[in-house]
């Protein structure tokens, strides 16, 4: 299988129970896990590689394996009675697979949100699983923002630009098909006091309302760029903001990496 039919895979894992076996196992013909592309700075095969540690540091995993189209998951005795994690990998897909069919072995009130692609994510419990796969789009990215420090009256503006003179880049909704993921807005803290949201071609604006209060819960963002010529090598992020004010962002399946106030350079 080439590399244009690997998909990148994030598992989110909810109470899952400590000192058990889990396993997810796809039986679609032409489809096995994978560690993805060979490229430089790419997630590949990972746990919980986000910006800020929002999963603290207690260990949760005893040992991590996967063979073809099986993922084996051994948690840890010293874990949480139930615990949550983050796994990142692939998909290698032969070129006339479009849907995934297999099963989970999890604990009963353990859950896995799967993230196929740029997709909305799949509700996968203990028994049979499946999922319709999301077509291959070679020039569009999700952008996963994570945003720390921020305080009431706030002002912030994260700005694309091309990697080539040639080139352009714009913040997008997503690539265009039925299942979508689109754009998202959280917080680890509850509700968001925004008083402007703006998302244009170039821009992402984000201003906090003014009031009493120190700092806020971080806040995490989906967008997603695209751009043009599809060969582009890289693009250009920024971010314009109160110096106490932290930004990551991981584009596609890449590190997590910081965000200046003068243009950073970001591959694809």
């Amino acid at each position: 299988m080439t590399p244009s039919n690997a998909i990148p895979v994030v598992l989110q894992f909810s109470n899952v129970a400590a000192n058990s076996c889990l396993n997810i196992t796809l039986t679609t013909p032409g489809v096995r896990w994978s560690m993805g592309r060979r490229i430089g700075d790419s997630l590949g095969f990972s746990y919980n590689v986000v910006a800020q540690d929002v999963h603290g540091n207690v260990p949760l995993l005893q040992g991590i394996s996967f063979n073809g189209g099986i993922l084996e998951i051994r948690t840890s005795s010293a874990a949480p009675a139930l615990s949550n994690f983050t796994l990142t990998l692939f998909l290698e897909l032969a070129p006339d697979v479009s849907v995934l069919q297999g099963y989970c072995t999890l604990n009963n009130e353990a859950m896995v949100q799967a993230y196929l692609g740029s997709e909305q994510p799949a509700q996968w419990y203990d028994g049979r699983i499946s999922a319709v796969l999301p077509p291959l789009f070679t020039n569009c990215r999700s952008v996963l923002l994570t945003i720390s420090g921020l305080k009431p009256g706030i002002n912030l503006v994260i700005e694309a630009a091309p990697g080539a003179p040639e080139g352009a880049v714009n913040w997008t909704f997503g690539p265009e098909f039925v299942q979508s993921l689109g754009v998202a807005l959280t917080s680890t803290g509850g509700a968001i006091p925004l008083s402007l949201l703006s998302y244009t071609n170039r821009q992402i604006v984000l201003q906090t309302s003014s009031g009493q209060g120190g700092t806020l819960a971080d806040v995490l963002m989906m967008a997603y760029v695209s751009w043009e010529p599809a060969d582009l090598p890289c693009i250009y992020l920024r971010a314009v903001t109160d110096p106490a004010v932290s930004v990551w962002a991981q584009v596609g399946t890449r590190q997590p990496q910081w965000i200046s106030q003068t243009y950073s350079v970001f591959t694809f």
